[in-house]
């Protein structure tokens, strides 16, 4: 793939434009080509982060796919100033069936400018205040609802927390054992502090803002609606029938 170069990038390259080679049958996402740049150009990963990637003549980010065939380009930040620096900000959110791809929604995050992620990973416990000992967690969603809180919640994160640059919030649905994962809050900044603070505040609002349900299944039979337990909920035993 030729990526065109221009600004102050012609002269960190000695040119208008690098060589970079790109599998032929499956295009890479923008972050992959970002992370193929730093790899094949060392020297240019510093600077990635303040870079933005265009695309067939648009602004192109995260998860989009660049053909191969693409006329891609490199820009510095603009004539406008160092106060609109363009910065590659990901956000990864949705509505996942288990497992939770941990390691590869860390790496989306974070590219070469990251020194600190923040991680919140929700596992499914085998117990649970006033109840027998818990087999099973049941997760549903208003699952368009869900999934548009999500996005909000991100690009909010991010507006209220400019020092970062990746937000993940993914939630597991269906049935999950014991050890199963049901959440992943992380959040990617050159420094700890901010990433520390996203990260809890994303998991915040998850929990209190997006149309997610559970209901634990316990050891003796019983099954409850965590925070809507009507009185007549019960396990059934052989006099009901």
């Amino acid at each position: 793939m030729r990526i065109r170069v221009f600004g102050g990038l012609t002269e960190q390259v000695g040119g208008d434009h690098i060589e970079l080679p790109v599998p032929a049958d499956r295009p890479l996402t923008v972050t992959q080509l970002r992370a193929a740049i730093a790899s094949a150009h060392p020297h240019l990963a510093p600077l990635l982060q303040r870079v933005t990637v265009a695309v067939d003549l648009e602004v192109a980010r995260g998860d989009e796919a660049v053909p191969p065939d693409a006329e891609v380009a490199l820009l510095p930040p603009v004539a406008g100033g160092a106060e609109d620096e363009a910065v590659e900000r990901t956000t990864i959110t949705g509505l996942v069936t288990p497992p939770i791809d941990v390691e590869g929604t860390l790496a989306r995050i974070a590219d070469a400018g990251t020194g600190a992620t923040a991680l919140f990973l929700g596992t499914v416990r085998d117990h649970a205040p006033g109840v027998a000992g818990v087999v099973q967690l049941q997760y549903s969603a208003y699952e368009p609802m869900a999934e548009r809180e999500l996005d909000t919640i991100a690009a909010r994160i991010l507006a209220d927390h400019p020092a970062v640059t990746g937000i993940a919030a993914i939630h597991a649905l269906g049935d999950l054992e014991v050890g199963d994962h049901t959440i992943l809050i992380a959040a990617a900044s050159p420094h700890r502090a901010a990433a520390f603070d996203a990260c809890r505040a994303t998991l915040e609002a998850v929990k209190t803002q997006v149309p997610v349900f559970k209901r634990e299944i316990t050891t003796d039979g019983t099954a409850r609606w965590v925070g809507f337990e009507p009185e007549q909920e019960h396990s059934l035993t052989p006099e009901d029938d």
